[in-house]
């Protein structure tokens, strides 16, 4: 399979823009599928709603209109919050309406870490039931550094111990949180335990974090895209571009989102990137 088969564009990037609108952008760049982004805190205040059964298929009426598919769901929350059973088991439902297998949640604060592993091995038994496997992301927040390093991460799935939990790693992330580790390095660790990938390019400012068009940031994704190709590996693009990071750490919503001509410039210069290094590996 071409790596572009593979490849997901998270819809993050269009924070801001009417879904409709986002979905055609996605056609038009020759991608095939789509992770829709539910991510507590970076695109807006959810609800119960959107994870509805009607909500669902709604999405499956627009992917169907668009021919686009989905194998995955960025539904990032504070794992170990005193709801974050009910509402993680609603975002497994919701997964399991669209026909979605991959749910990338990154994890919660490390004085929290107990619960969180507590959590998931309730969770990922419910996620089996249901043909999901919950993918655990690195932080890139201190509101979420209980897996900060891949390390980090693959002790997790050790104490939890089942089959429906893996790793979702993004190298993107290790930039902010883990600095002194390089995310090329922590990629190659991370990946035997990854059913999915976030891939992002990151520059480092005075004051700030932010993320520009992939192979113009600080990452080496050349041995990255080389492995996810050899892996046959699901992953996306999520790329937050309304998004910055303070220097620590700490995510700032822009007021207003980028133009979707910006959104389709920078989505398909990434894409000729990925494309050219796997034709190079």
């Amino acid at each position: 399979m071409n790596i572009i088969d593979r490849l997901a564009i998270n819809t993050a990037i269009f924070d801001g823009h009417d879904l409709k609108i986002s979905l055609k952008t996605i056609k038009s760049l020759g991608v095939k599928k789509v992770e829709f982004a539910f991510n507590q805190g970076y695109v807006g205040q959810l609800d119960r709603d959107m994870f509805s059964e009607n909500h669902a298929n709604y999405l499956l009426s627009l992917l169907e209109k668009e021919g686009l598919t989905t194998d995955a769901l960025g539904c990032t929350m504070n794992l170990a919050a005193p709801n974050a059973i009910e509402e993680f088991k609603l975002r497994i439902r919701f997964a399991n309406k669209l026909g979605v297998t991959y749910l990338n949640t990154c994890t919660g604060p490390i004085g929290e870490r107990h619960t969180i592993v507590q959590n998931l091995k309730e969770l990922a038994p419910y996620a089996e039931e249901h043909g999901c496997v919950i993918c655990i992301e690195n932080g890139g927040d201190h509101n979420f550094n209980a897996f900060v390093s891949a390390e980090d991460g693959v002790r997790i799935l050790g104490e939890v111990g089942h089959s429906a939990l893996a790793l979702n790693f993004d190298p993107g992330n290790s930039v902010s949180l883990a600095p002194n580790l390089s995310p090329a390095e922590e990629a190659k660790f991370a990946l035997p335990f990854c059913r999915h990938f976030h891939v992002k390019d990151v520059l480092v400012h005075d004051d700030k974090f932010t993320f520009p068009t992939l192979g113009e940031g600080i990452i080496n994704y050349k041995p990255i895209i080389e492995a996810i190709n050899n892996r046959n590996l699901s992953f996306s693009i999520e790329k937050p571009l309304r998004m910055s990071r303070r220097k620590d750490t700490f995510p700032v919503r822009g007021r207003s989102p980028e133009s979707i001509e910006i959104i389709t410039k920078v989505l398909d210069d990434s894409i000729s990137h990925i494309r050219q290094l796997a034709e190079e590996a």
